[in-house]
């Protein structure tokens, strides 16, 4: 089979995007008092690889963290502007253009204090770069007060027993980041975090509400093994193209996830995923929680099914 470019999945819209939405959202607080929809919320996130909970986190709790976090980056503005040589946060390190401090994914999820990383433009000049956007690792471990703040709202015992549930596995809580994109235009393309089972539970702490503000989008389905991944897996090793980079998504729709500040999207990362570009004024703050496995014990995605389906069977 031969495939002559990229094909990109067309952005659902207006009725057909609101109807896409609500078919995999669910109200916090019945997940938490319906077993029903507990089940319902865990046997759509195994079909569609996405599901968006509502009002997990309150407005209080929101703005306590937004103003924390503009304290702390008011600290990292001062420090590049004075130039001082010691910058002012002592429980994390600093990553700037100019001066990394620690480098490479498995350090900084592995770092044994808060990375501040300021992410800017390639200097070969490639694409998806996330040039402008700031992403904290381990926020929590900048103060007791943001410890505490980010502990409570992304309510991860809950969510570890909804994956659990959901994939048959149990997870845990591997990293912590704080993502903070203003007018950020440069955002990587469709791709994947790989085939392993990894999920990552978005808390949103600004409102997205349109393309410009540049909300996460996903592929329904596509972490699964099925036509999309099949023909990028043939494009990709036919062109030289990581495989992770999702080329052959033409006739595909992808799901732009529009959110209120307190609501929560969980996903599969081995689906298709991206951040839309932002509008020069277009704002988004999200914490963020990726589980994985707790052990290296891994189920064919067949036995994962079989078992599901006994345990959909038993239950209802």
């Amino acid at each position: 089979m031969t495939f002559v470019a990229p094909s990109l999945p067309e952005m659902a819209t207006g009725e057909n995007l609101s109807k896409e939405l609500s078919s995999i959202s669910f109200p916090f607080s019945n997940l938490l008092r319906s077993r029903r929809c507990f089940l319902r919320a865990a046997w759509t996130l195994q079909r569609q690889g996405i599901i968006r909970l509502s009002q997990v986190a309150g407005t209080a709790d929101i703005e306590a963290l937004n103003i924390r976090i503009n304290q702390v980056l008011d600290q990292v503005e001062s420090y590049r502007a004075s130039g001082i040589a010691e910058h002012p946060i002592s429980d994390a390190y600093l990553n700037v253009p100019e001066n990394r401090a620690i480098s490479g994914y498995k350090q900084l999820v592995n770092a044994d204090r808060s990375v501040i990383n300021l992410r800017f433009a390639r200097p070969d000049g490639r694409s998806g770069s996330d040039a402008g956007m700031v992403d904290i690792f381990h926020p929590e471990k900048l103060s007791s007060e943001l410890n505490q703040l980010t502990s409570s709202v992304l309510q991860a015992e809950v969510i570890q027993n909804l994956l659990w549930t959901s994939c048959l596995s149990p997870v845990k809580i591997k990293c912590r980041n704080l993502y903070i994109n203003n007018g950020v235009e440069d955002t990587r393309g469709f791709h994947c975090d790989g085939r392993a089972l990894k999920f990552k539970a978005f808390l949103f702490l600004s409102d997205v509400r349109d393309l410009g503000e540049g909300p996460y989008c996903y592929v329904k389905g596509s972490h699964h093994d099925g036509a999309p991944w099949l023909r990028t897996s043939a494009f990709n090793q036919a062109n030289g193209i990581d495989i992770c980079e999702f080329t052959q998504l033409g006739g595909s729709e992808a799901l732009p996830m529009m959110a209120r500040a307190g609501d929560m999207v969980i996903s599969s990362q081995a689906g298709a995923h991206r951040g839309h570009p932002q509008h020069p004024e277009g704002k988004r703050r999200v914490l963020v929680a990726m589980y994985s496995p707790r052990s290296k014990t891994k189920l064919s995605r067949l036995d994962r099914l079989k078992r599901s389906a006994r345990r959909w069977i038993t239950s209802w």
